[in-house]
């Protein structure tokens, strides 16, 4: 068989469906000869990775992208710098020029490699045909292993091949190509001993549960963690839907999403436990949120990332969902008594506390005269409407970030979120709002948006169409970059980026054969929505542009 026709046999052992690019890769070519696997063929390089990375949170396998050699790897780097930044296993795939030729300025002739070793976890040349075989391995077993990420491979022509004259591997008879291994690592008993020992001795006991917490797929060991001690738990916003926030015990976004029930039962905390996050600068208020006095648990799968920022009293390394199932086995064997963790004092006045914030939200937001429309208003009626079993791809601008704001969005039962990574690049949930409804299309799909961040991936809308991806943009439009705009109003007393020429993304819509609707007063949100879903379930990709003005007092709030 050809090269590439190996390569993309050994992708399908893996269980992946999707390989994402514009279709001008031997990988996308054969992609779509091997029955199971399809070339998902895209407008701009750009999109492959955001939408690779989107794929991967929502199945757990690695996602899978290209680029031509030259500028359409270049156009890669803003995606995988934020799979690098977000621990999201990656294939990248690239070819190269003839590396009999390297240094004599051959068509679109870079180094390749040195561009990608920075964000990668590996950067690599597969140098010969016969290699191949190991080298995709590999990439597989490093991109999902310890702390996963991203991985670069580039084939060279002379060992790949172009798409009119593929190199032939020799390969009788056709193996069977086995999937790499995801190894789990449990955590040191001594360490586990010593953990359960401070949160059975704590009084008020609060859970971080980072991103390592979905990429482990422990929801059901969380579940049960949370309960069996009656802890309420914050979530970064990678590590949102591992639990509904429905849940008695759900408080919220950590750092500066947090909001007023969130921040009352964090201050007051006596122990935090941090679970597969990094602690980073936006999920904790610059680090300046720990509750004073409070001890500190850390479980991570790096050992890096132990005692980055605040030392723990005790720290367990080792995959969240292992050390989940290790904590719970010796928690259940010290209680005295199993507790209905519904009686204990500080849950009911977490559930009561909870229900009168929601009321002040609900009228908060059901104020229907304000024009423009509050961005809050926008997002709360979002979550009201789109409900349960929805993914919400998340972007990062001044507006959307009420997304992020429980209960203004709350994530319900069976629903996911799509997070930009700690980099926030923007158009990342444009694009994985695609990815998501081909990921899995018997759920619903938002992507709550600002004007800015929509229009450097708007070009994508006709690939939703020609893949029958039925989602819904709710473009929060206030004309401007929100956050720019907000610093320089902020501190230097002028404005020199709202958008003085602003496109029609209605006519932009429908000119890319989606369906648009502006809107501009609050009681037409329901309806809008409404449609949006019903049109969303017949296969059509919905843009619904709200007219909006710029409020962050959430983040006043969350301090």
């Amino acid at each position: 068989m050809k090269a590439w026709e190996l390569i993309v046999n050994m992708i399908k052992a893996q269980g992946v469906e999707h390989a994402f690019g514009i279709g001008d890769t031997d990988l996308q070519l054969y992609a779509d000869k091997v029955e199971g696997l399809s070339a998902i063929n895209l407008r701009y390089e750009g999109s492959a990775p955001f939408m690779a990375m989107a794929y991967s949170r929502l199945t757990g396998k690695p996602g899978v992208c290209s680029g031509s050699s030259g500028p359409g790897v270049a156009s890669l780097v803003p995606g995988v710098l934020e799979a690098y930044s977000g621990c999201v296993p990656l294939i990248v795939l690239a070819p190269s020029v003839d590396s009999r030729m390297e240094g004599m300025g051959e068509f679109q002739e870079c180094d390749q490699r040195k561009m990608m070793e920075p964000i990668t976890k590996w950067s690599a040349r597969i140098p010969y045909t016969e290699r191949i075989p190991w080298y995709i391995n590999r990439a597989f077993s490093i991109a999902m292993n310890g702390k996963p990420g991203p991985v670069f491979l580039e084939m060279p022509i002379n060992v790949g091949g172009k798409i009119t004259s593929g190199i032939e591997v020799e390969v009788e008879p056709m193996p069977e190509y086995k999937p790499a291994q995801k190894i789990r690592t449990s955590g040191d008993p001594e360490l586990i001993k010593n953990t359960v020992k401070l949160l059975l001795t704590a009084k008020r006991p609060i859970v971080i549960a980072g991103n390592g917490v979905i990429l482990s797929r422990a929801t059901d060991e969380f579940k049960e963690f949370i309960e069996l001690l009656g802890m309420p738990f914050l979530t970064t916003p990678a590590g949102r839907g591992i639990v509904s926030e429905d849940h008695p015990l759900a408080v919220g976004v950590s750092g500066i999403y947090r909001t007023k029930i969130a921040k009352e039962f964090y201050n007051d905390a006596d122990l935090v436990i941090s679970l597969g996050s990094r602690n980073e600068s936006f999920q904790t208020h610059g680090w300046a949120d720990f509750p004073q006095g409070a001890k500190f648990i850390q479980v991570d799968i790096s050992p890096f990332e132990i005692g980055r920022n605040w030392r723990p009293d005790v720290a367990v390394i080792g995959d969240v969902k292992l050390v989940l199932r290790q904590l719970n086995s010796v928690i259940k064997k010290q209680l005295q008594e199993k507790e209905n963790y519904l009686e204990k004092p500080r849950v009911k006045a977490l559930i009561q506390a909870k229900e009168e914030f929601e009321r002040e939200v609900d009228k908060e937001c059901m104020v229907d005269e304000d024009i423009p429309i509050p961005a809050k208003r926008i997002v709360h009626e979002v979550s009201r409407v789109f409900g349960k079993n929805t993914i919400l791809a998340n972007e990062n601008g001044s507006q959307d970030t009420w997304s992020y704001c429980y209960p203004y969005y709350k994530v319900q039962e069976g629903s996911e979120c799509i997070p930009v990574a700690e980099q926030t690049c923007m158009g990342m949930g444009v694009v994985g709002a695609i990815a998501a409804k081909l990921a899995k299309p018997e759920k619903k799909v938002v992507c709550i948006v600002g004007d800015g961040a929509f229009q450097m991936y708007m070009k994508e809308l006709p690939t939703a169409v020609q893949y029958k991806a039925g989602c819904t943009w709710v473009v929060l439009n206030n004309s401007a970059f929100g956050w720019i705009k907000y610093n320089q109003k902020k501190y230097a007393g002028l404005d020199i980026s709202t958008f003085k020429v602003q496109p029609d993304f209605v006519k932009w819509a429908e000119a890319c054969n989606c369906y648009g609707r502006k809107i501009e007063k609050s009681l037409d949100i329901q309806p809008a929505l409404e449609e949006a879903l019903k049109l969303n379930n017949k296969g059509i990709p919905v843009v619904l542009d709200f007219i909006t003005g710029l409020d962050l007092s959430h983040f006043d709030r969350s301090k």
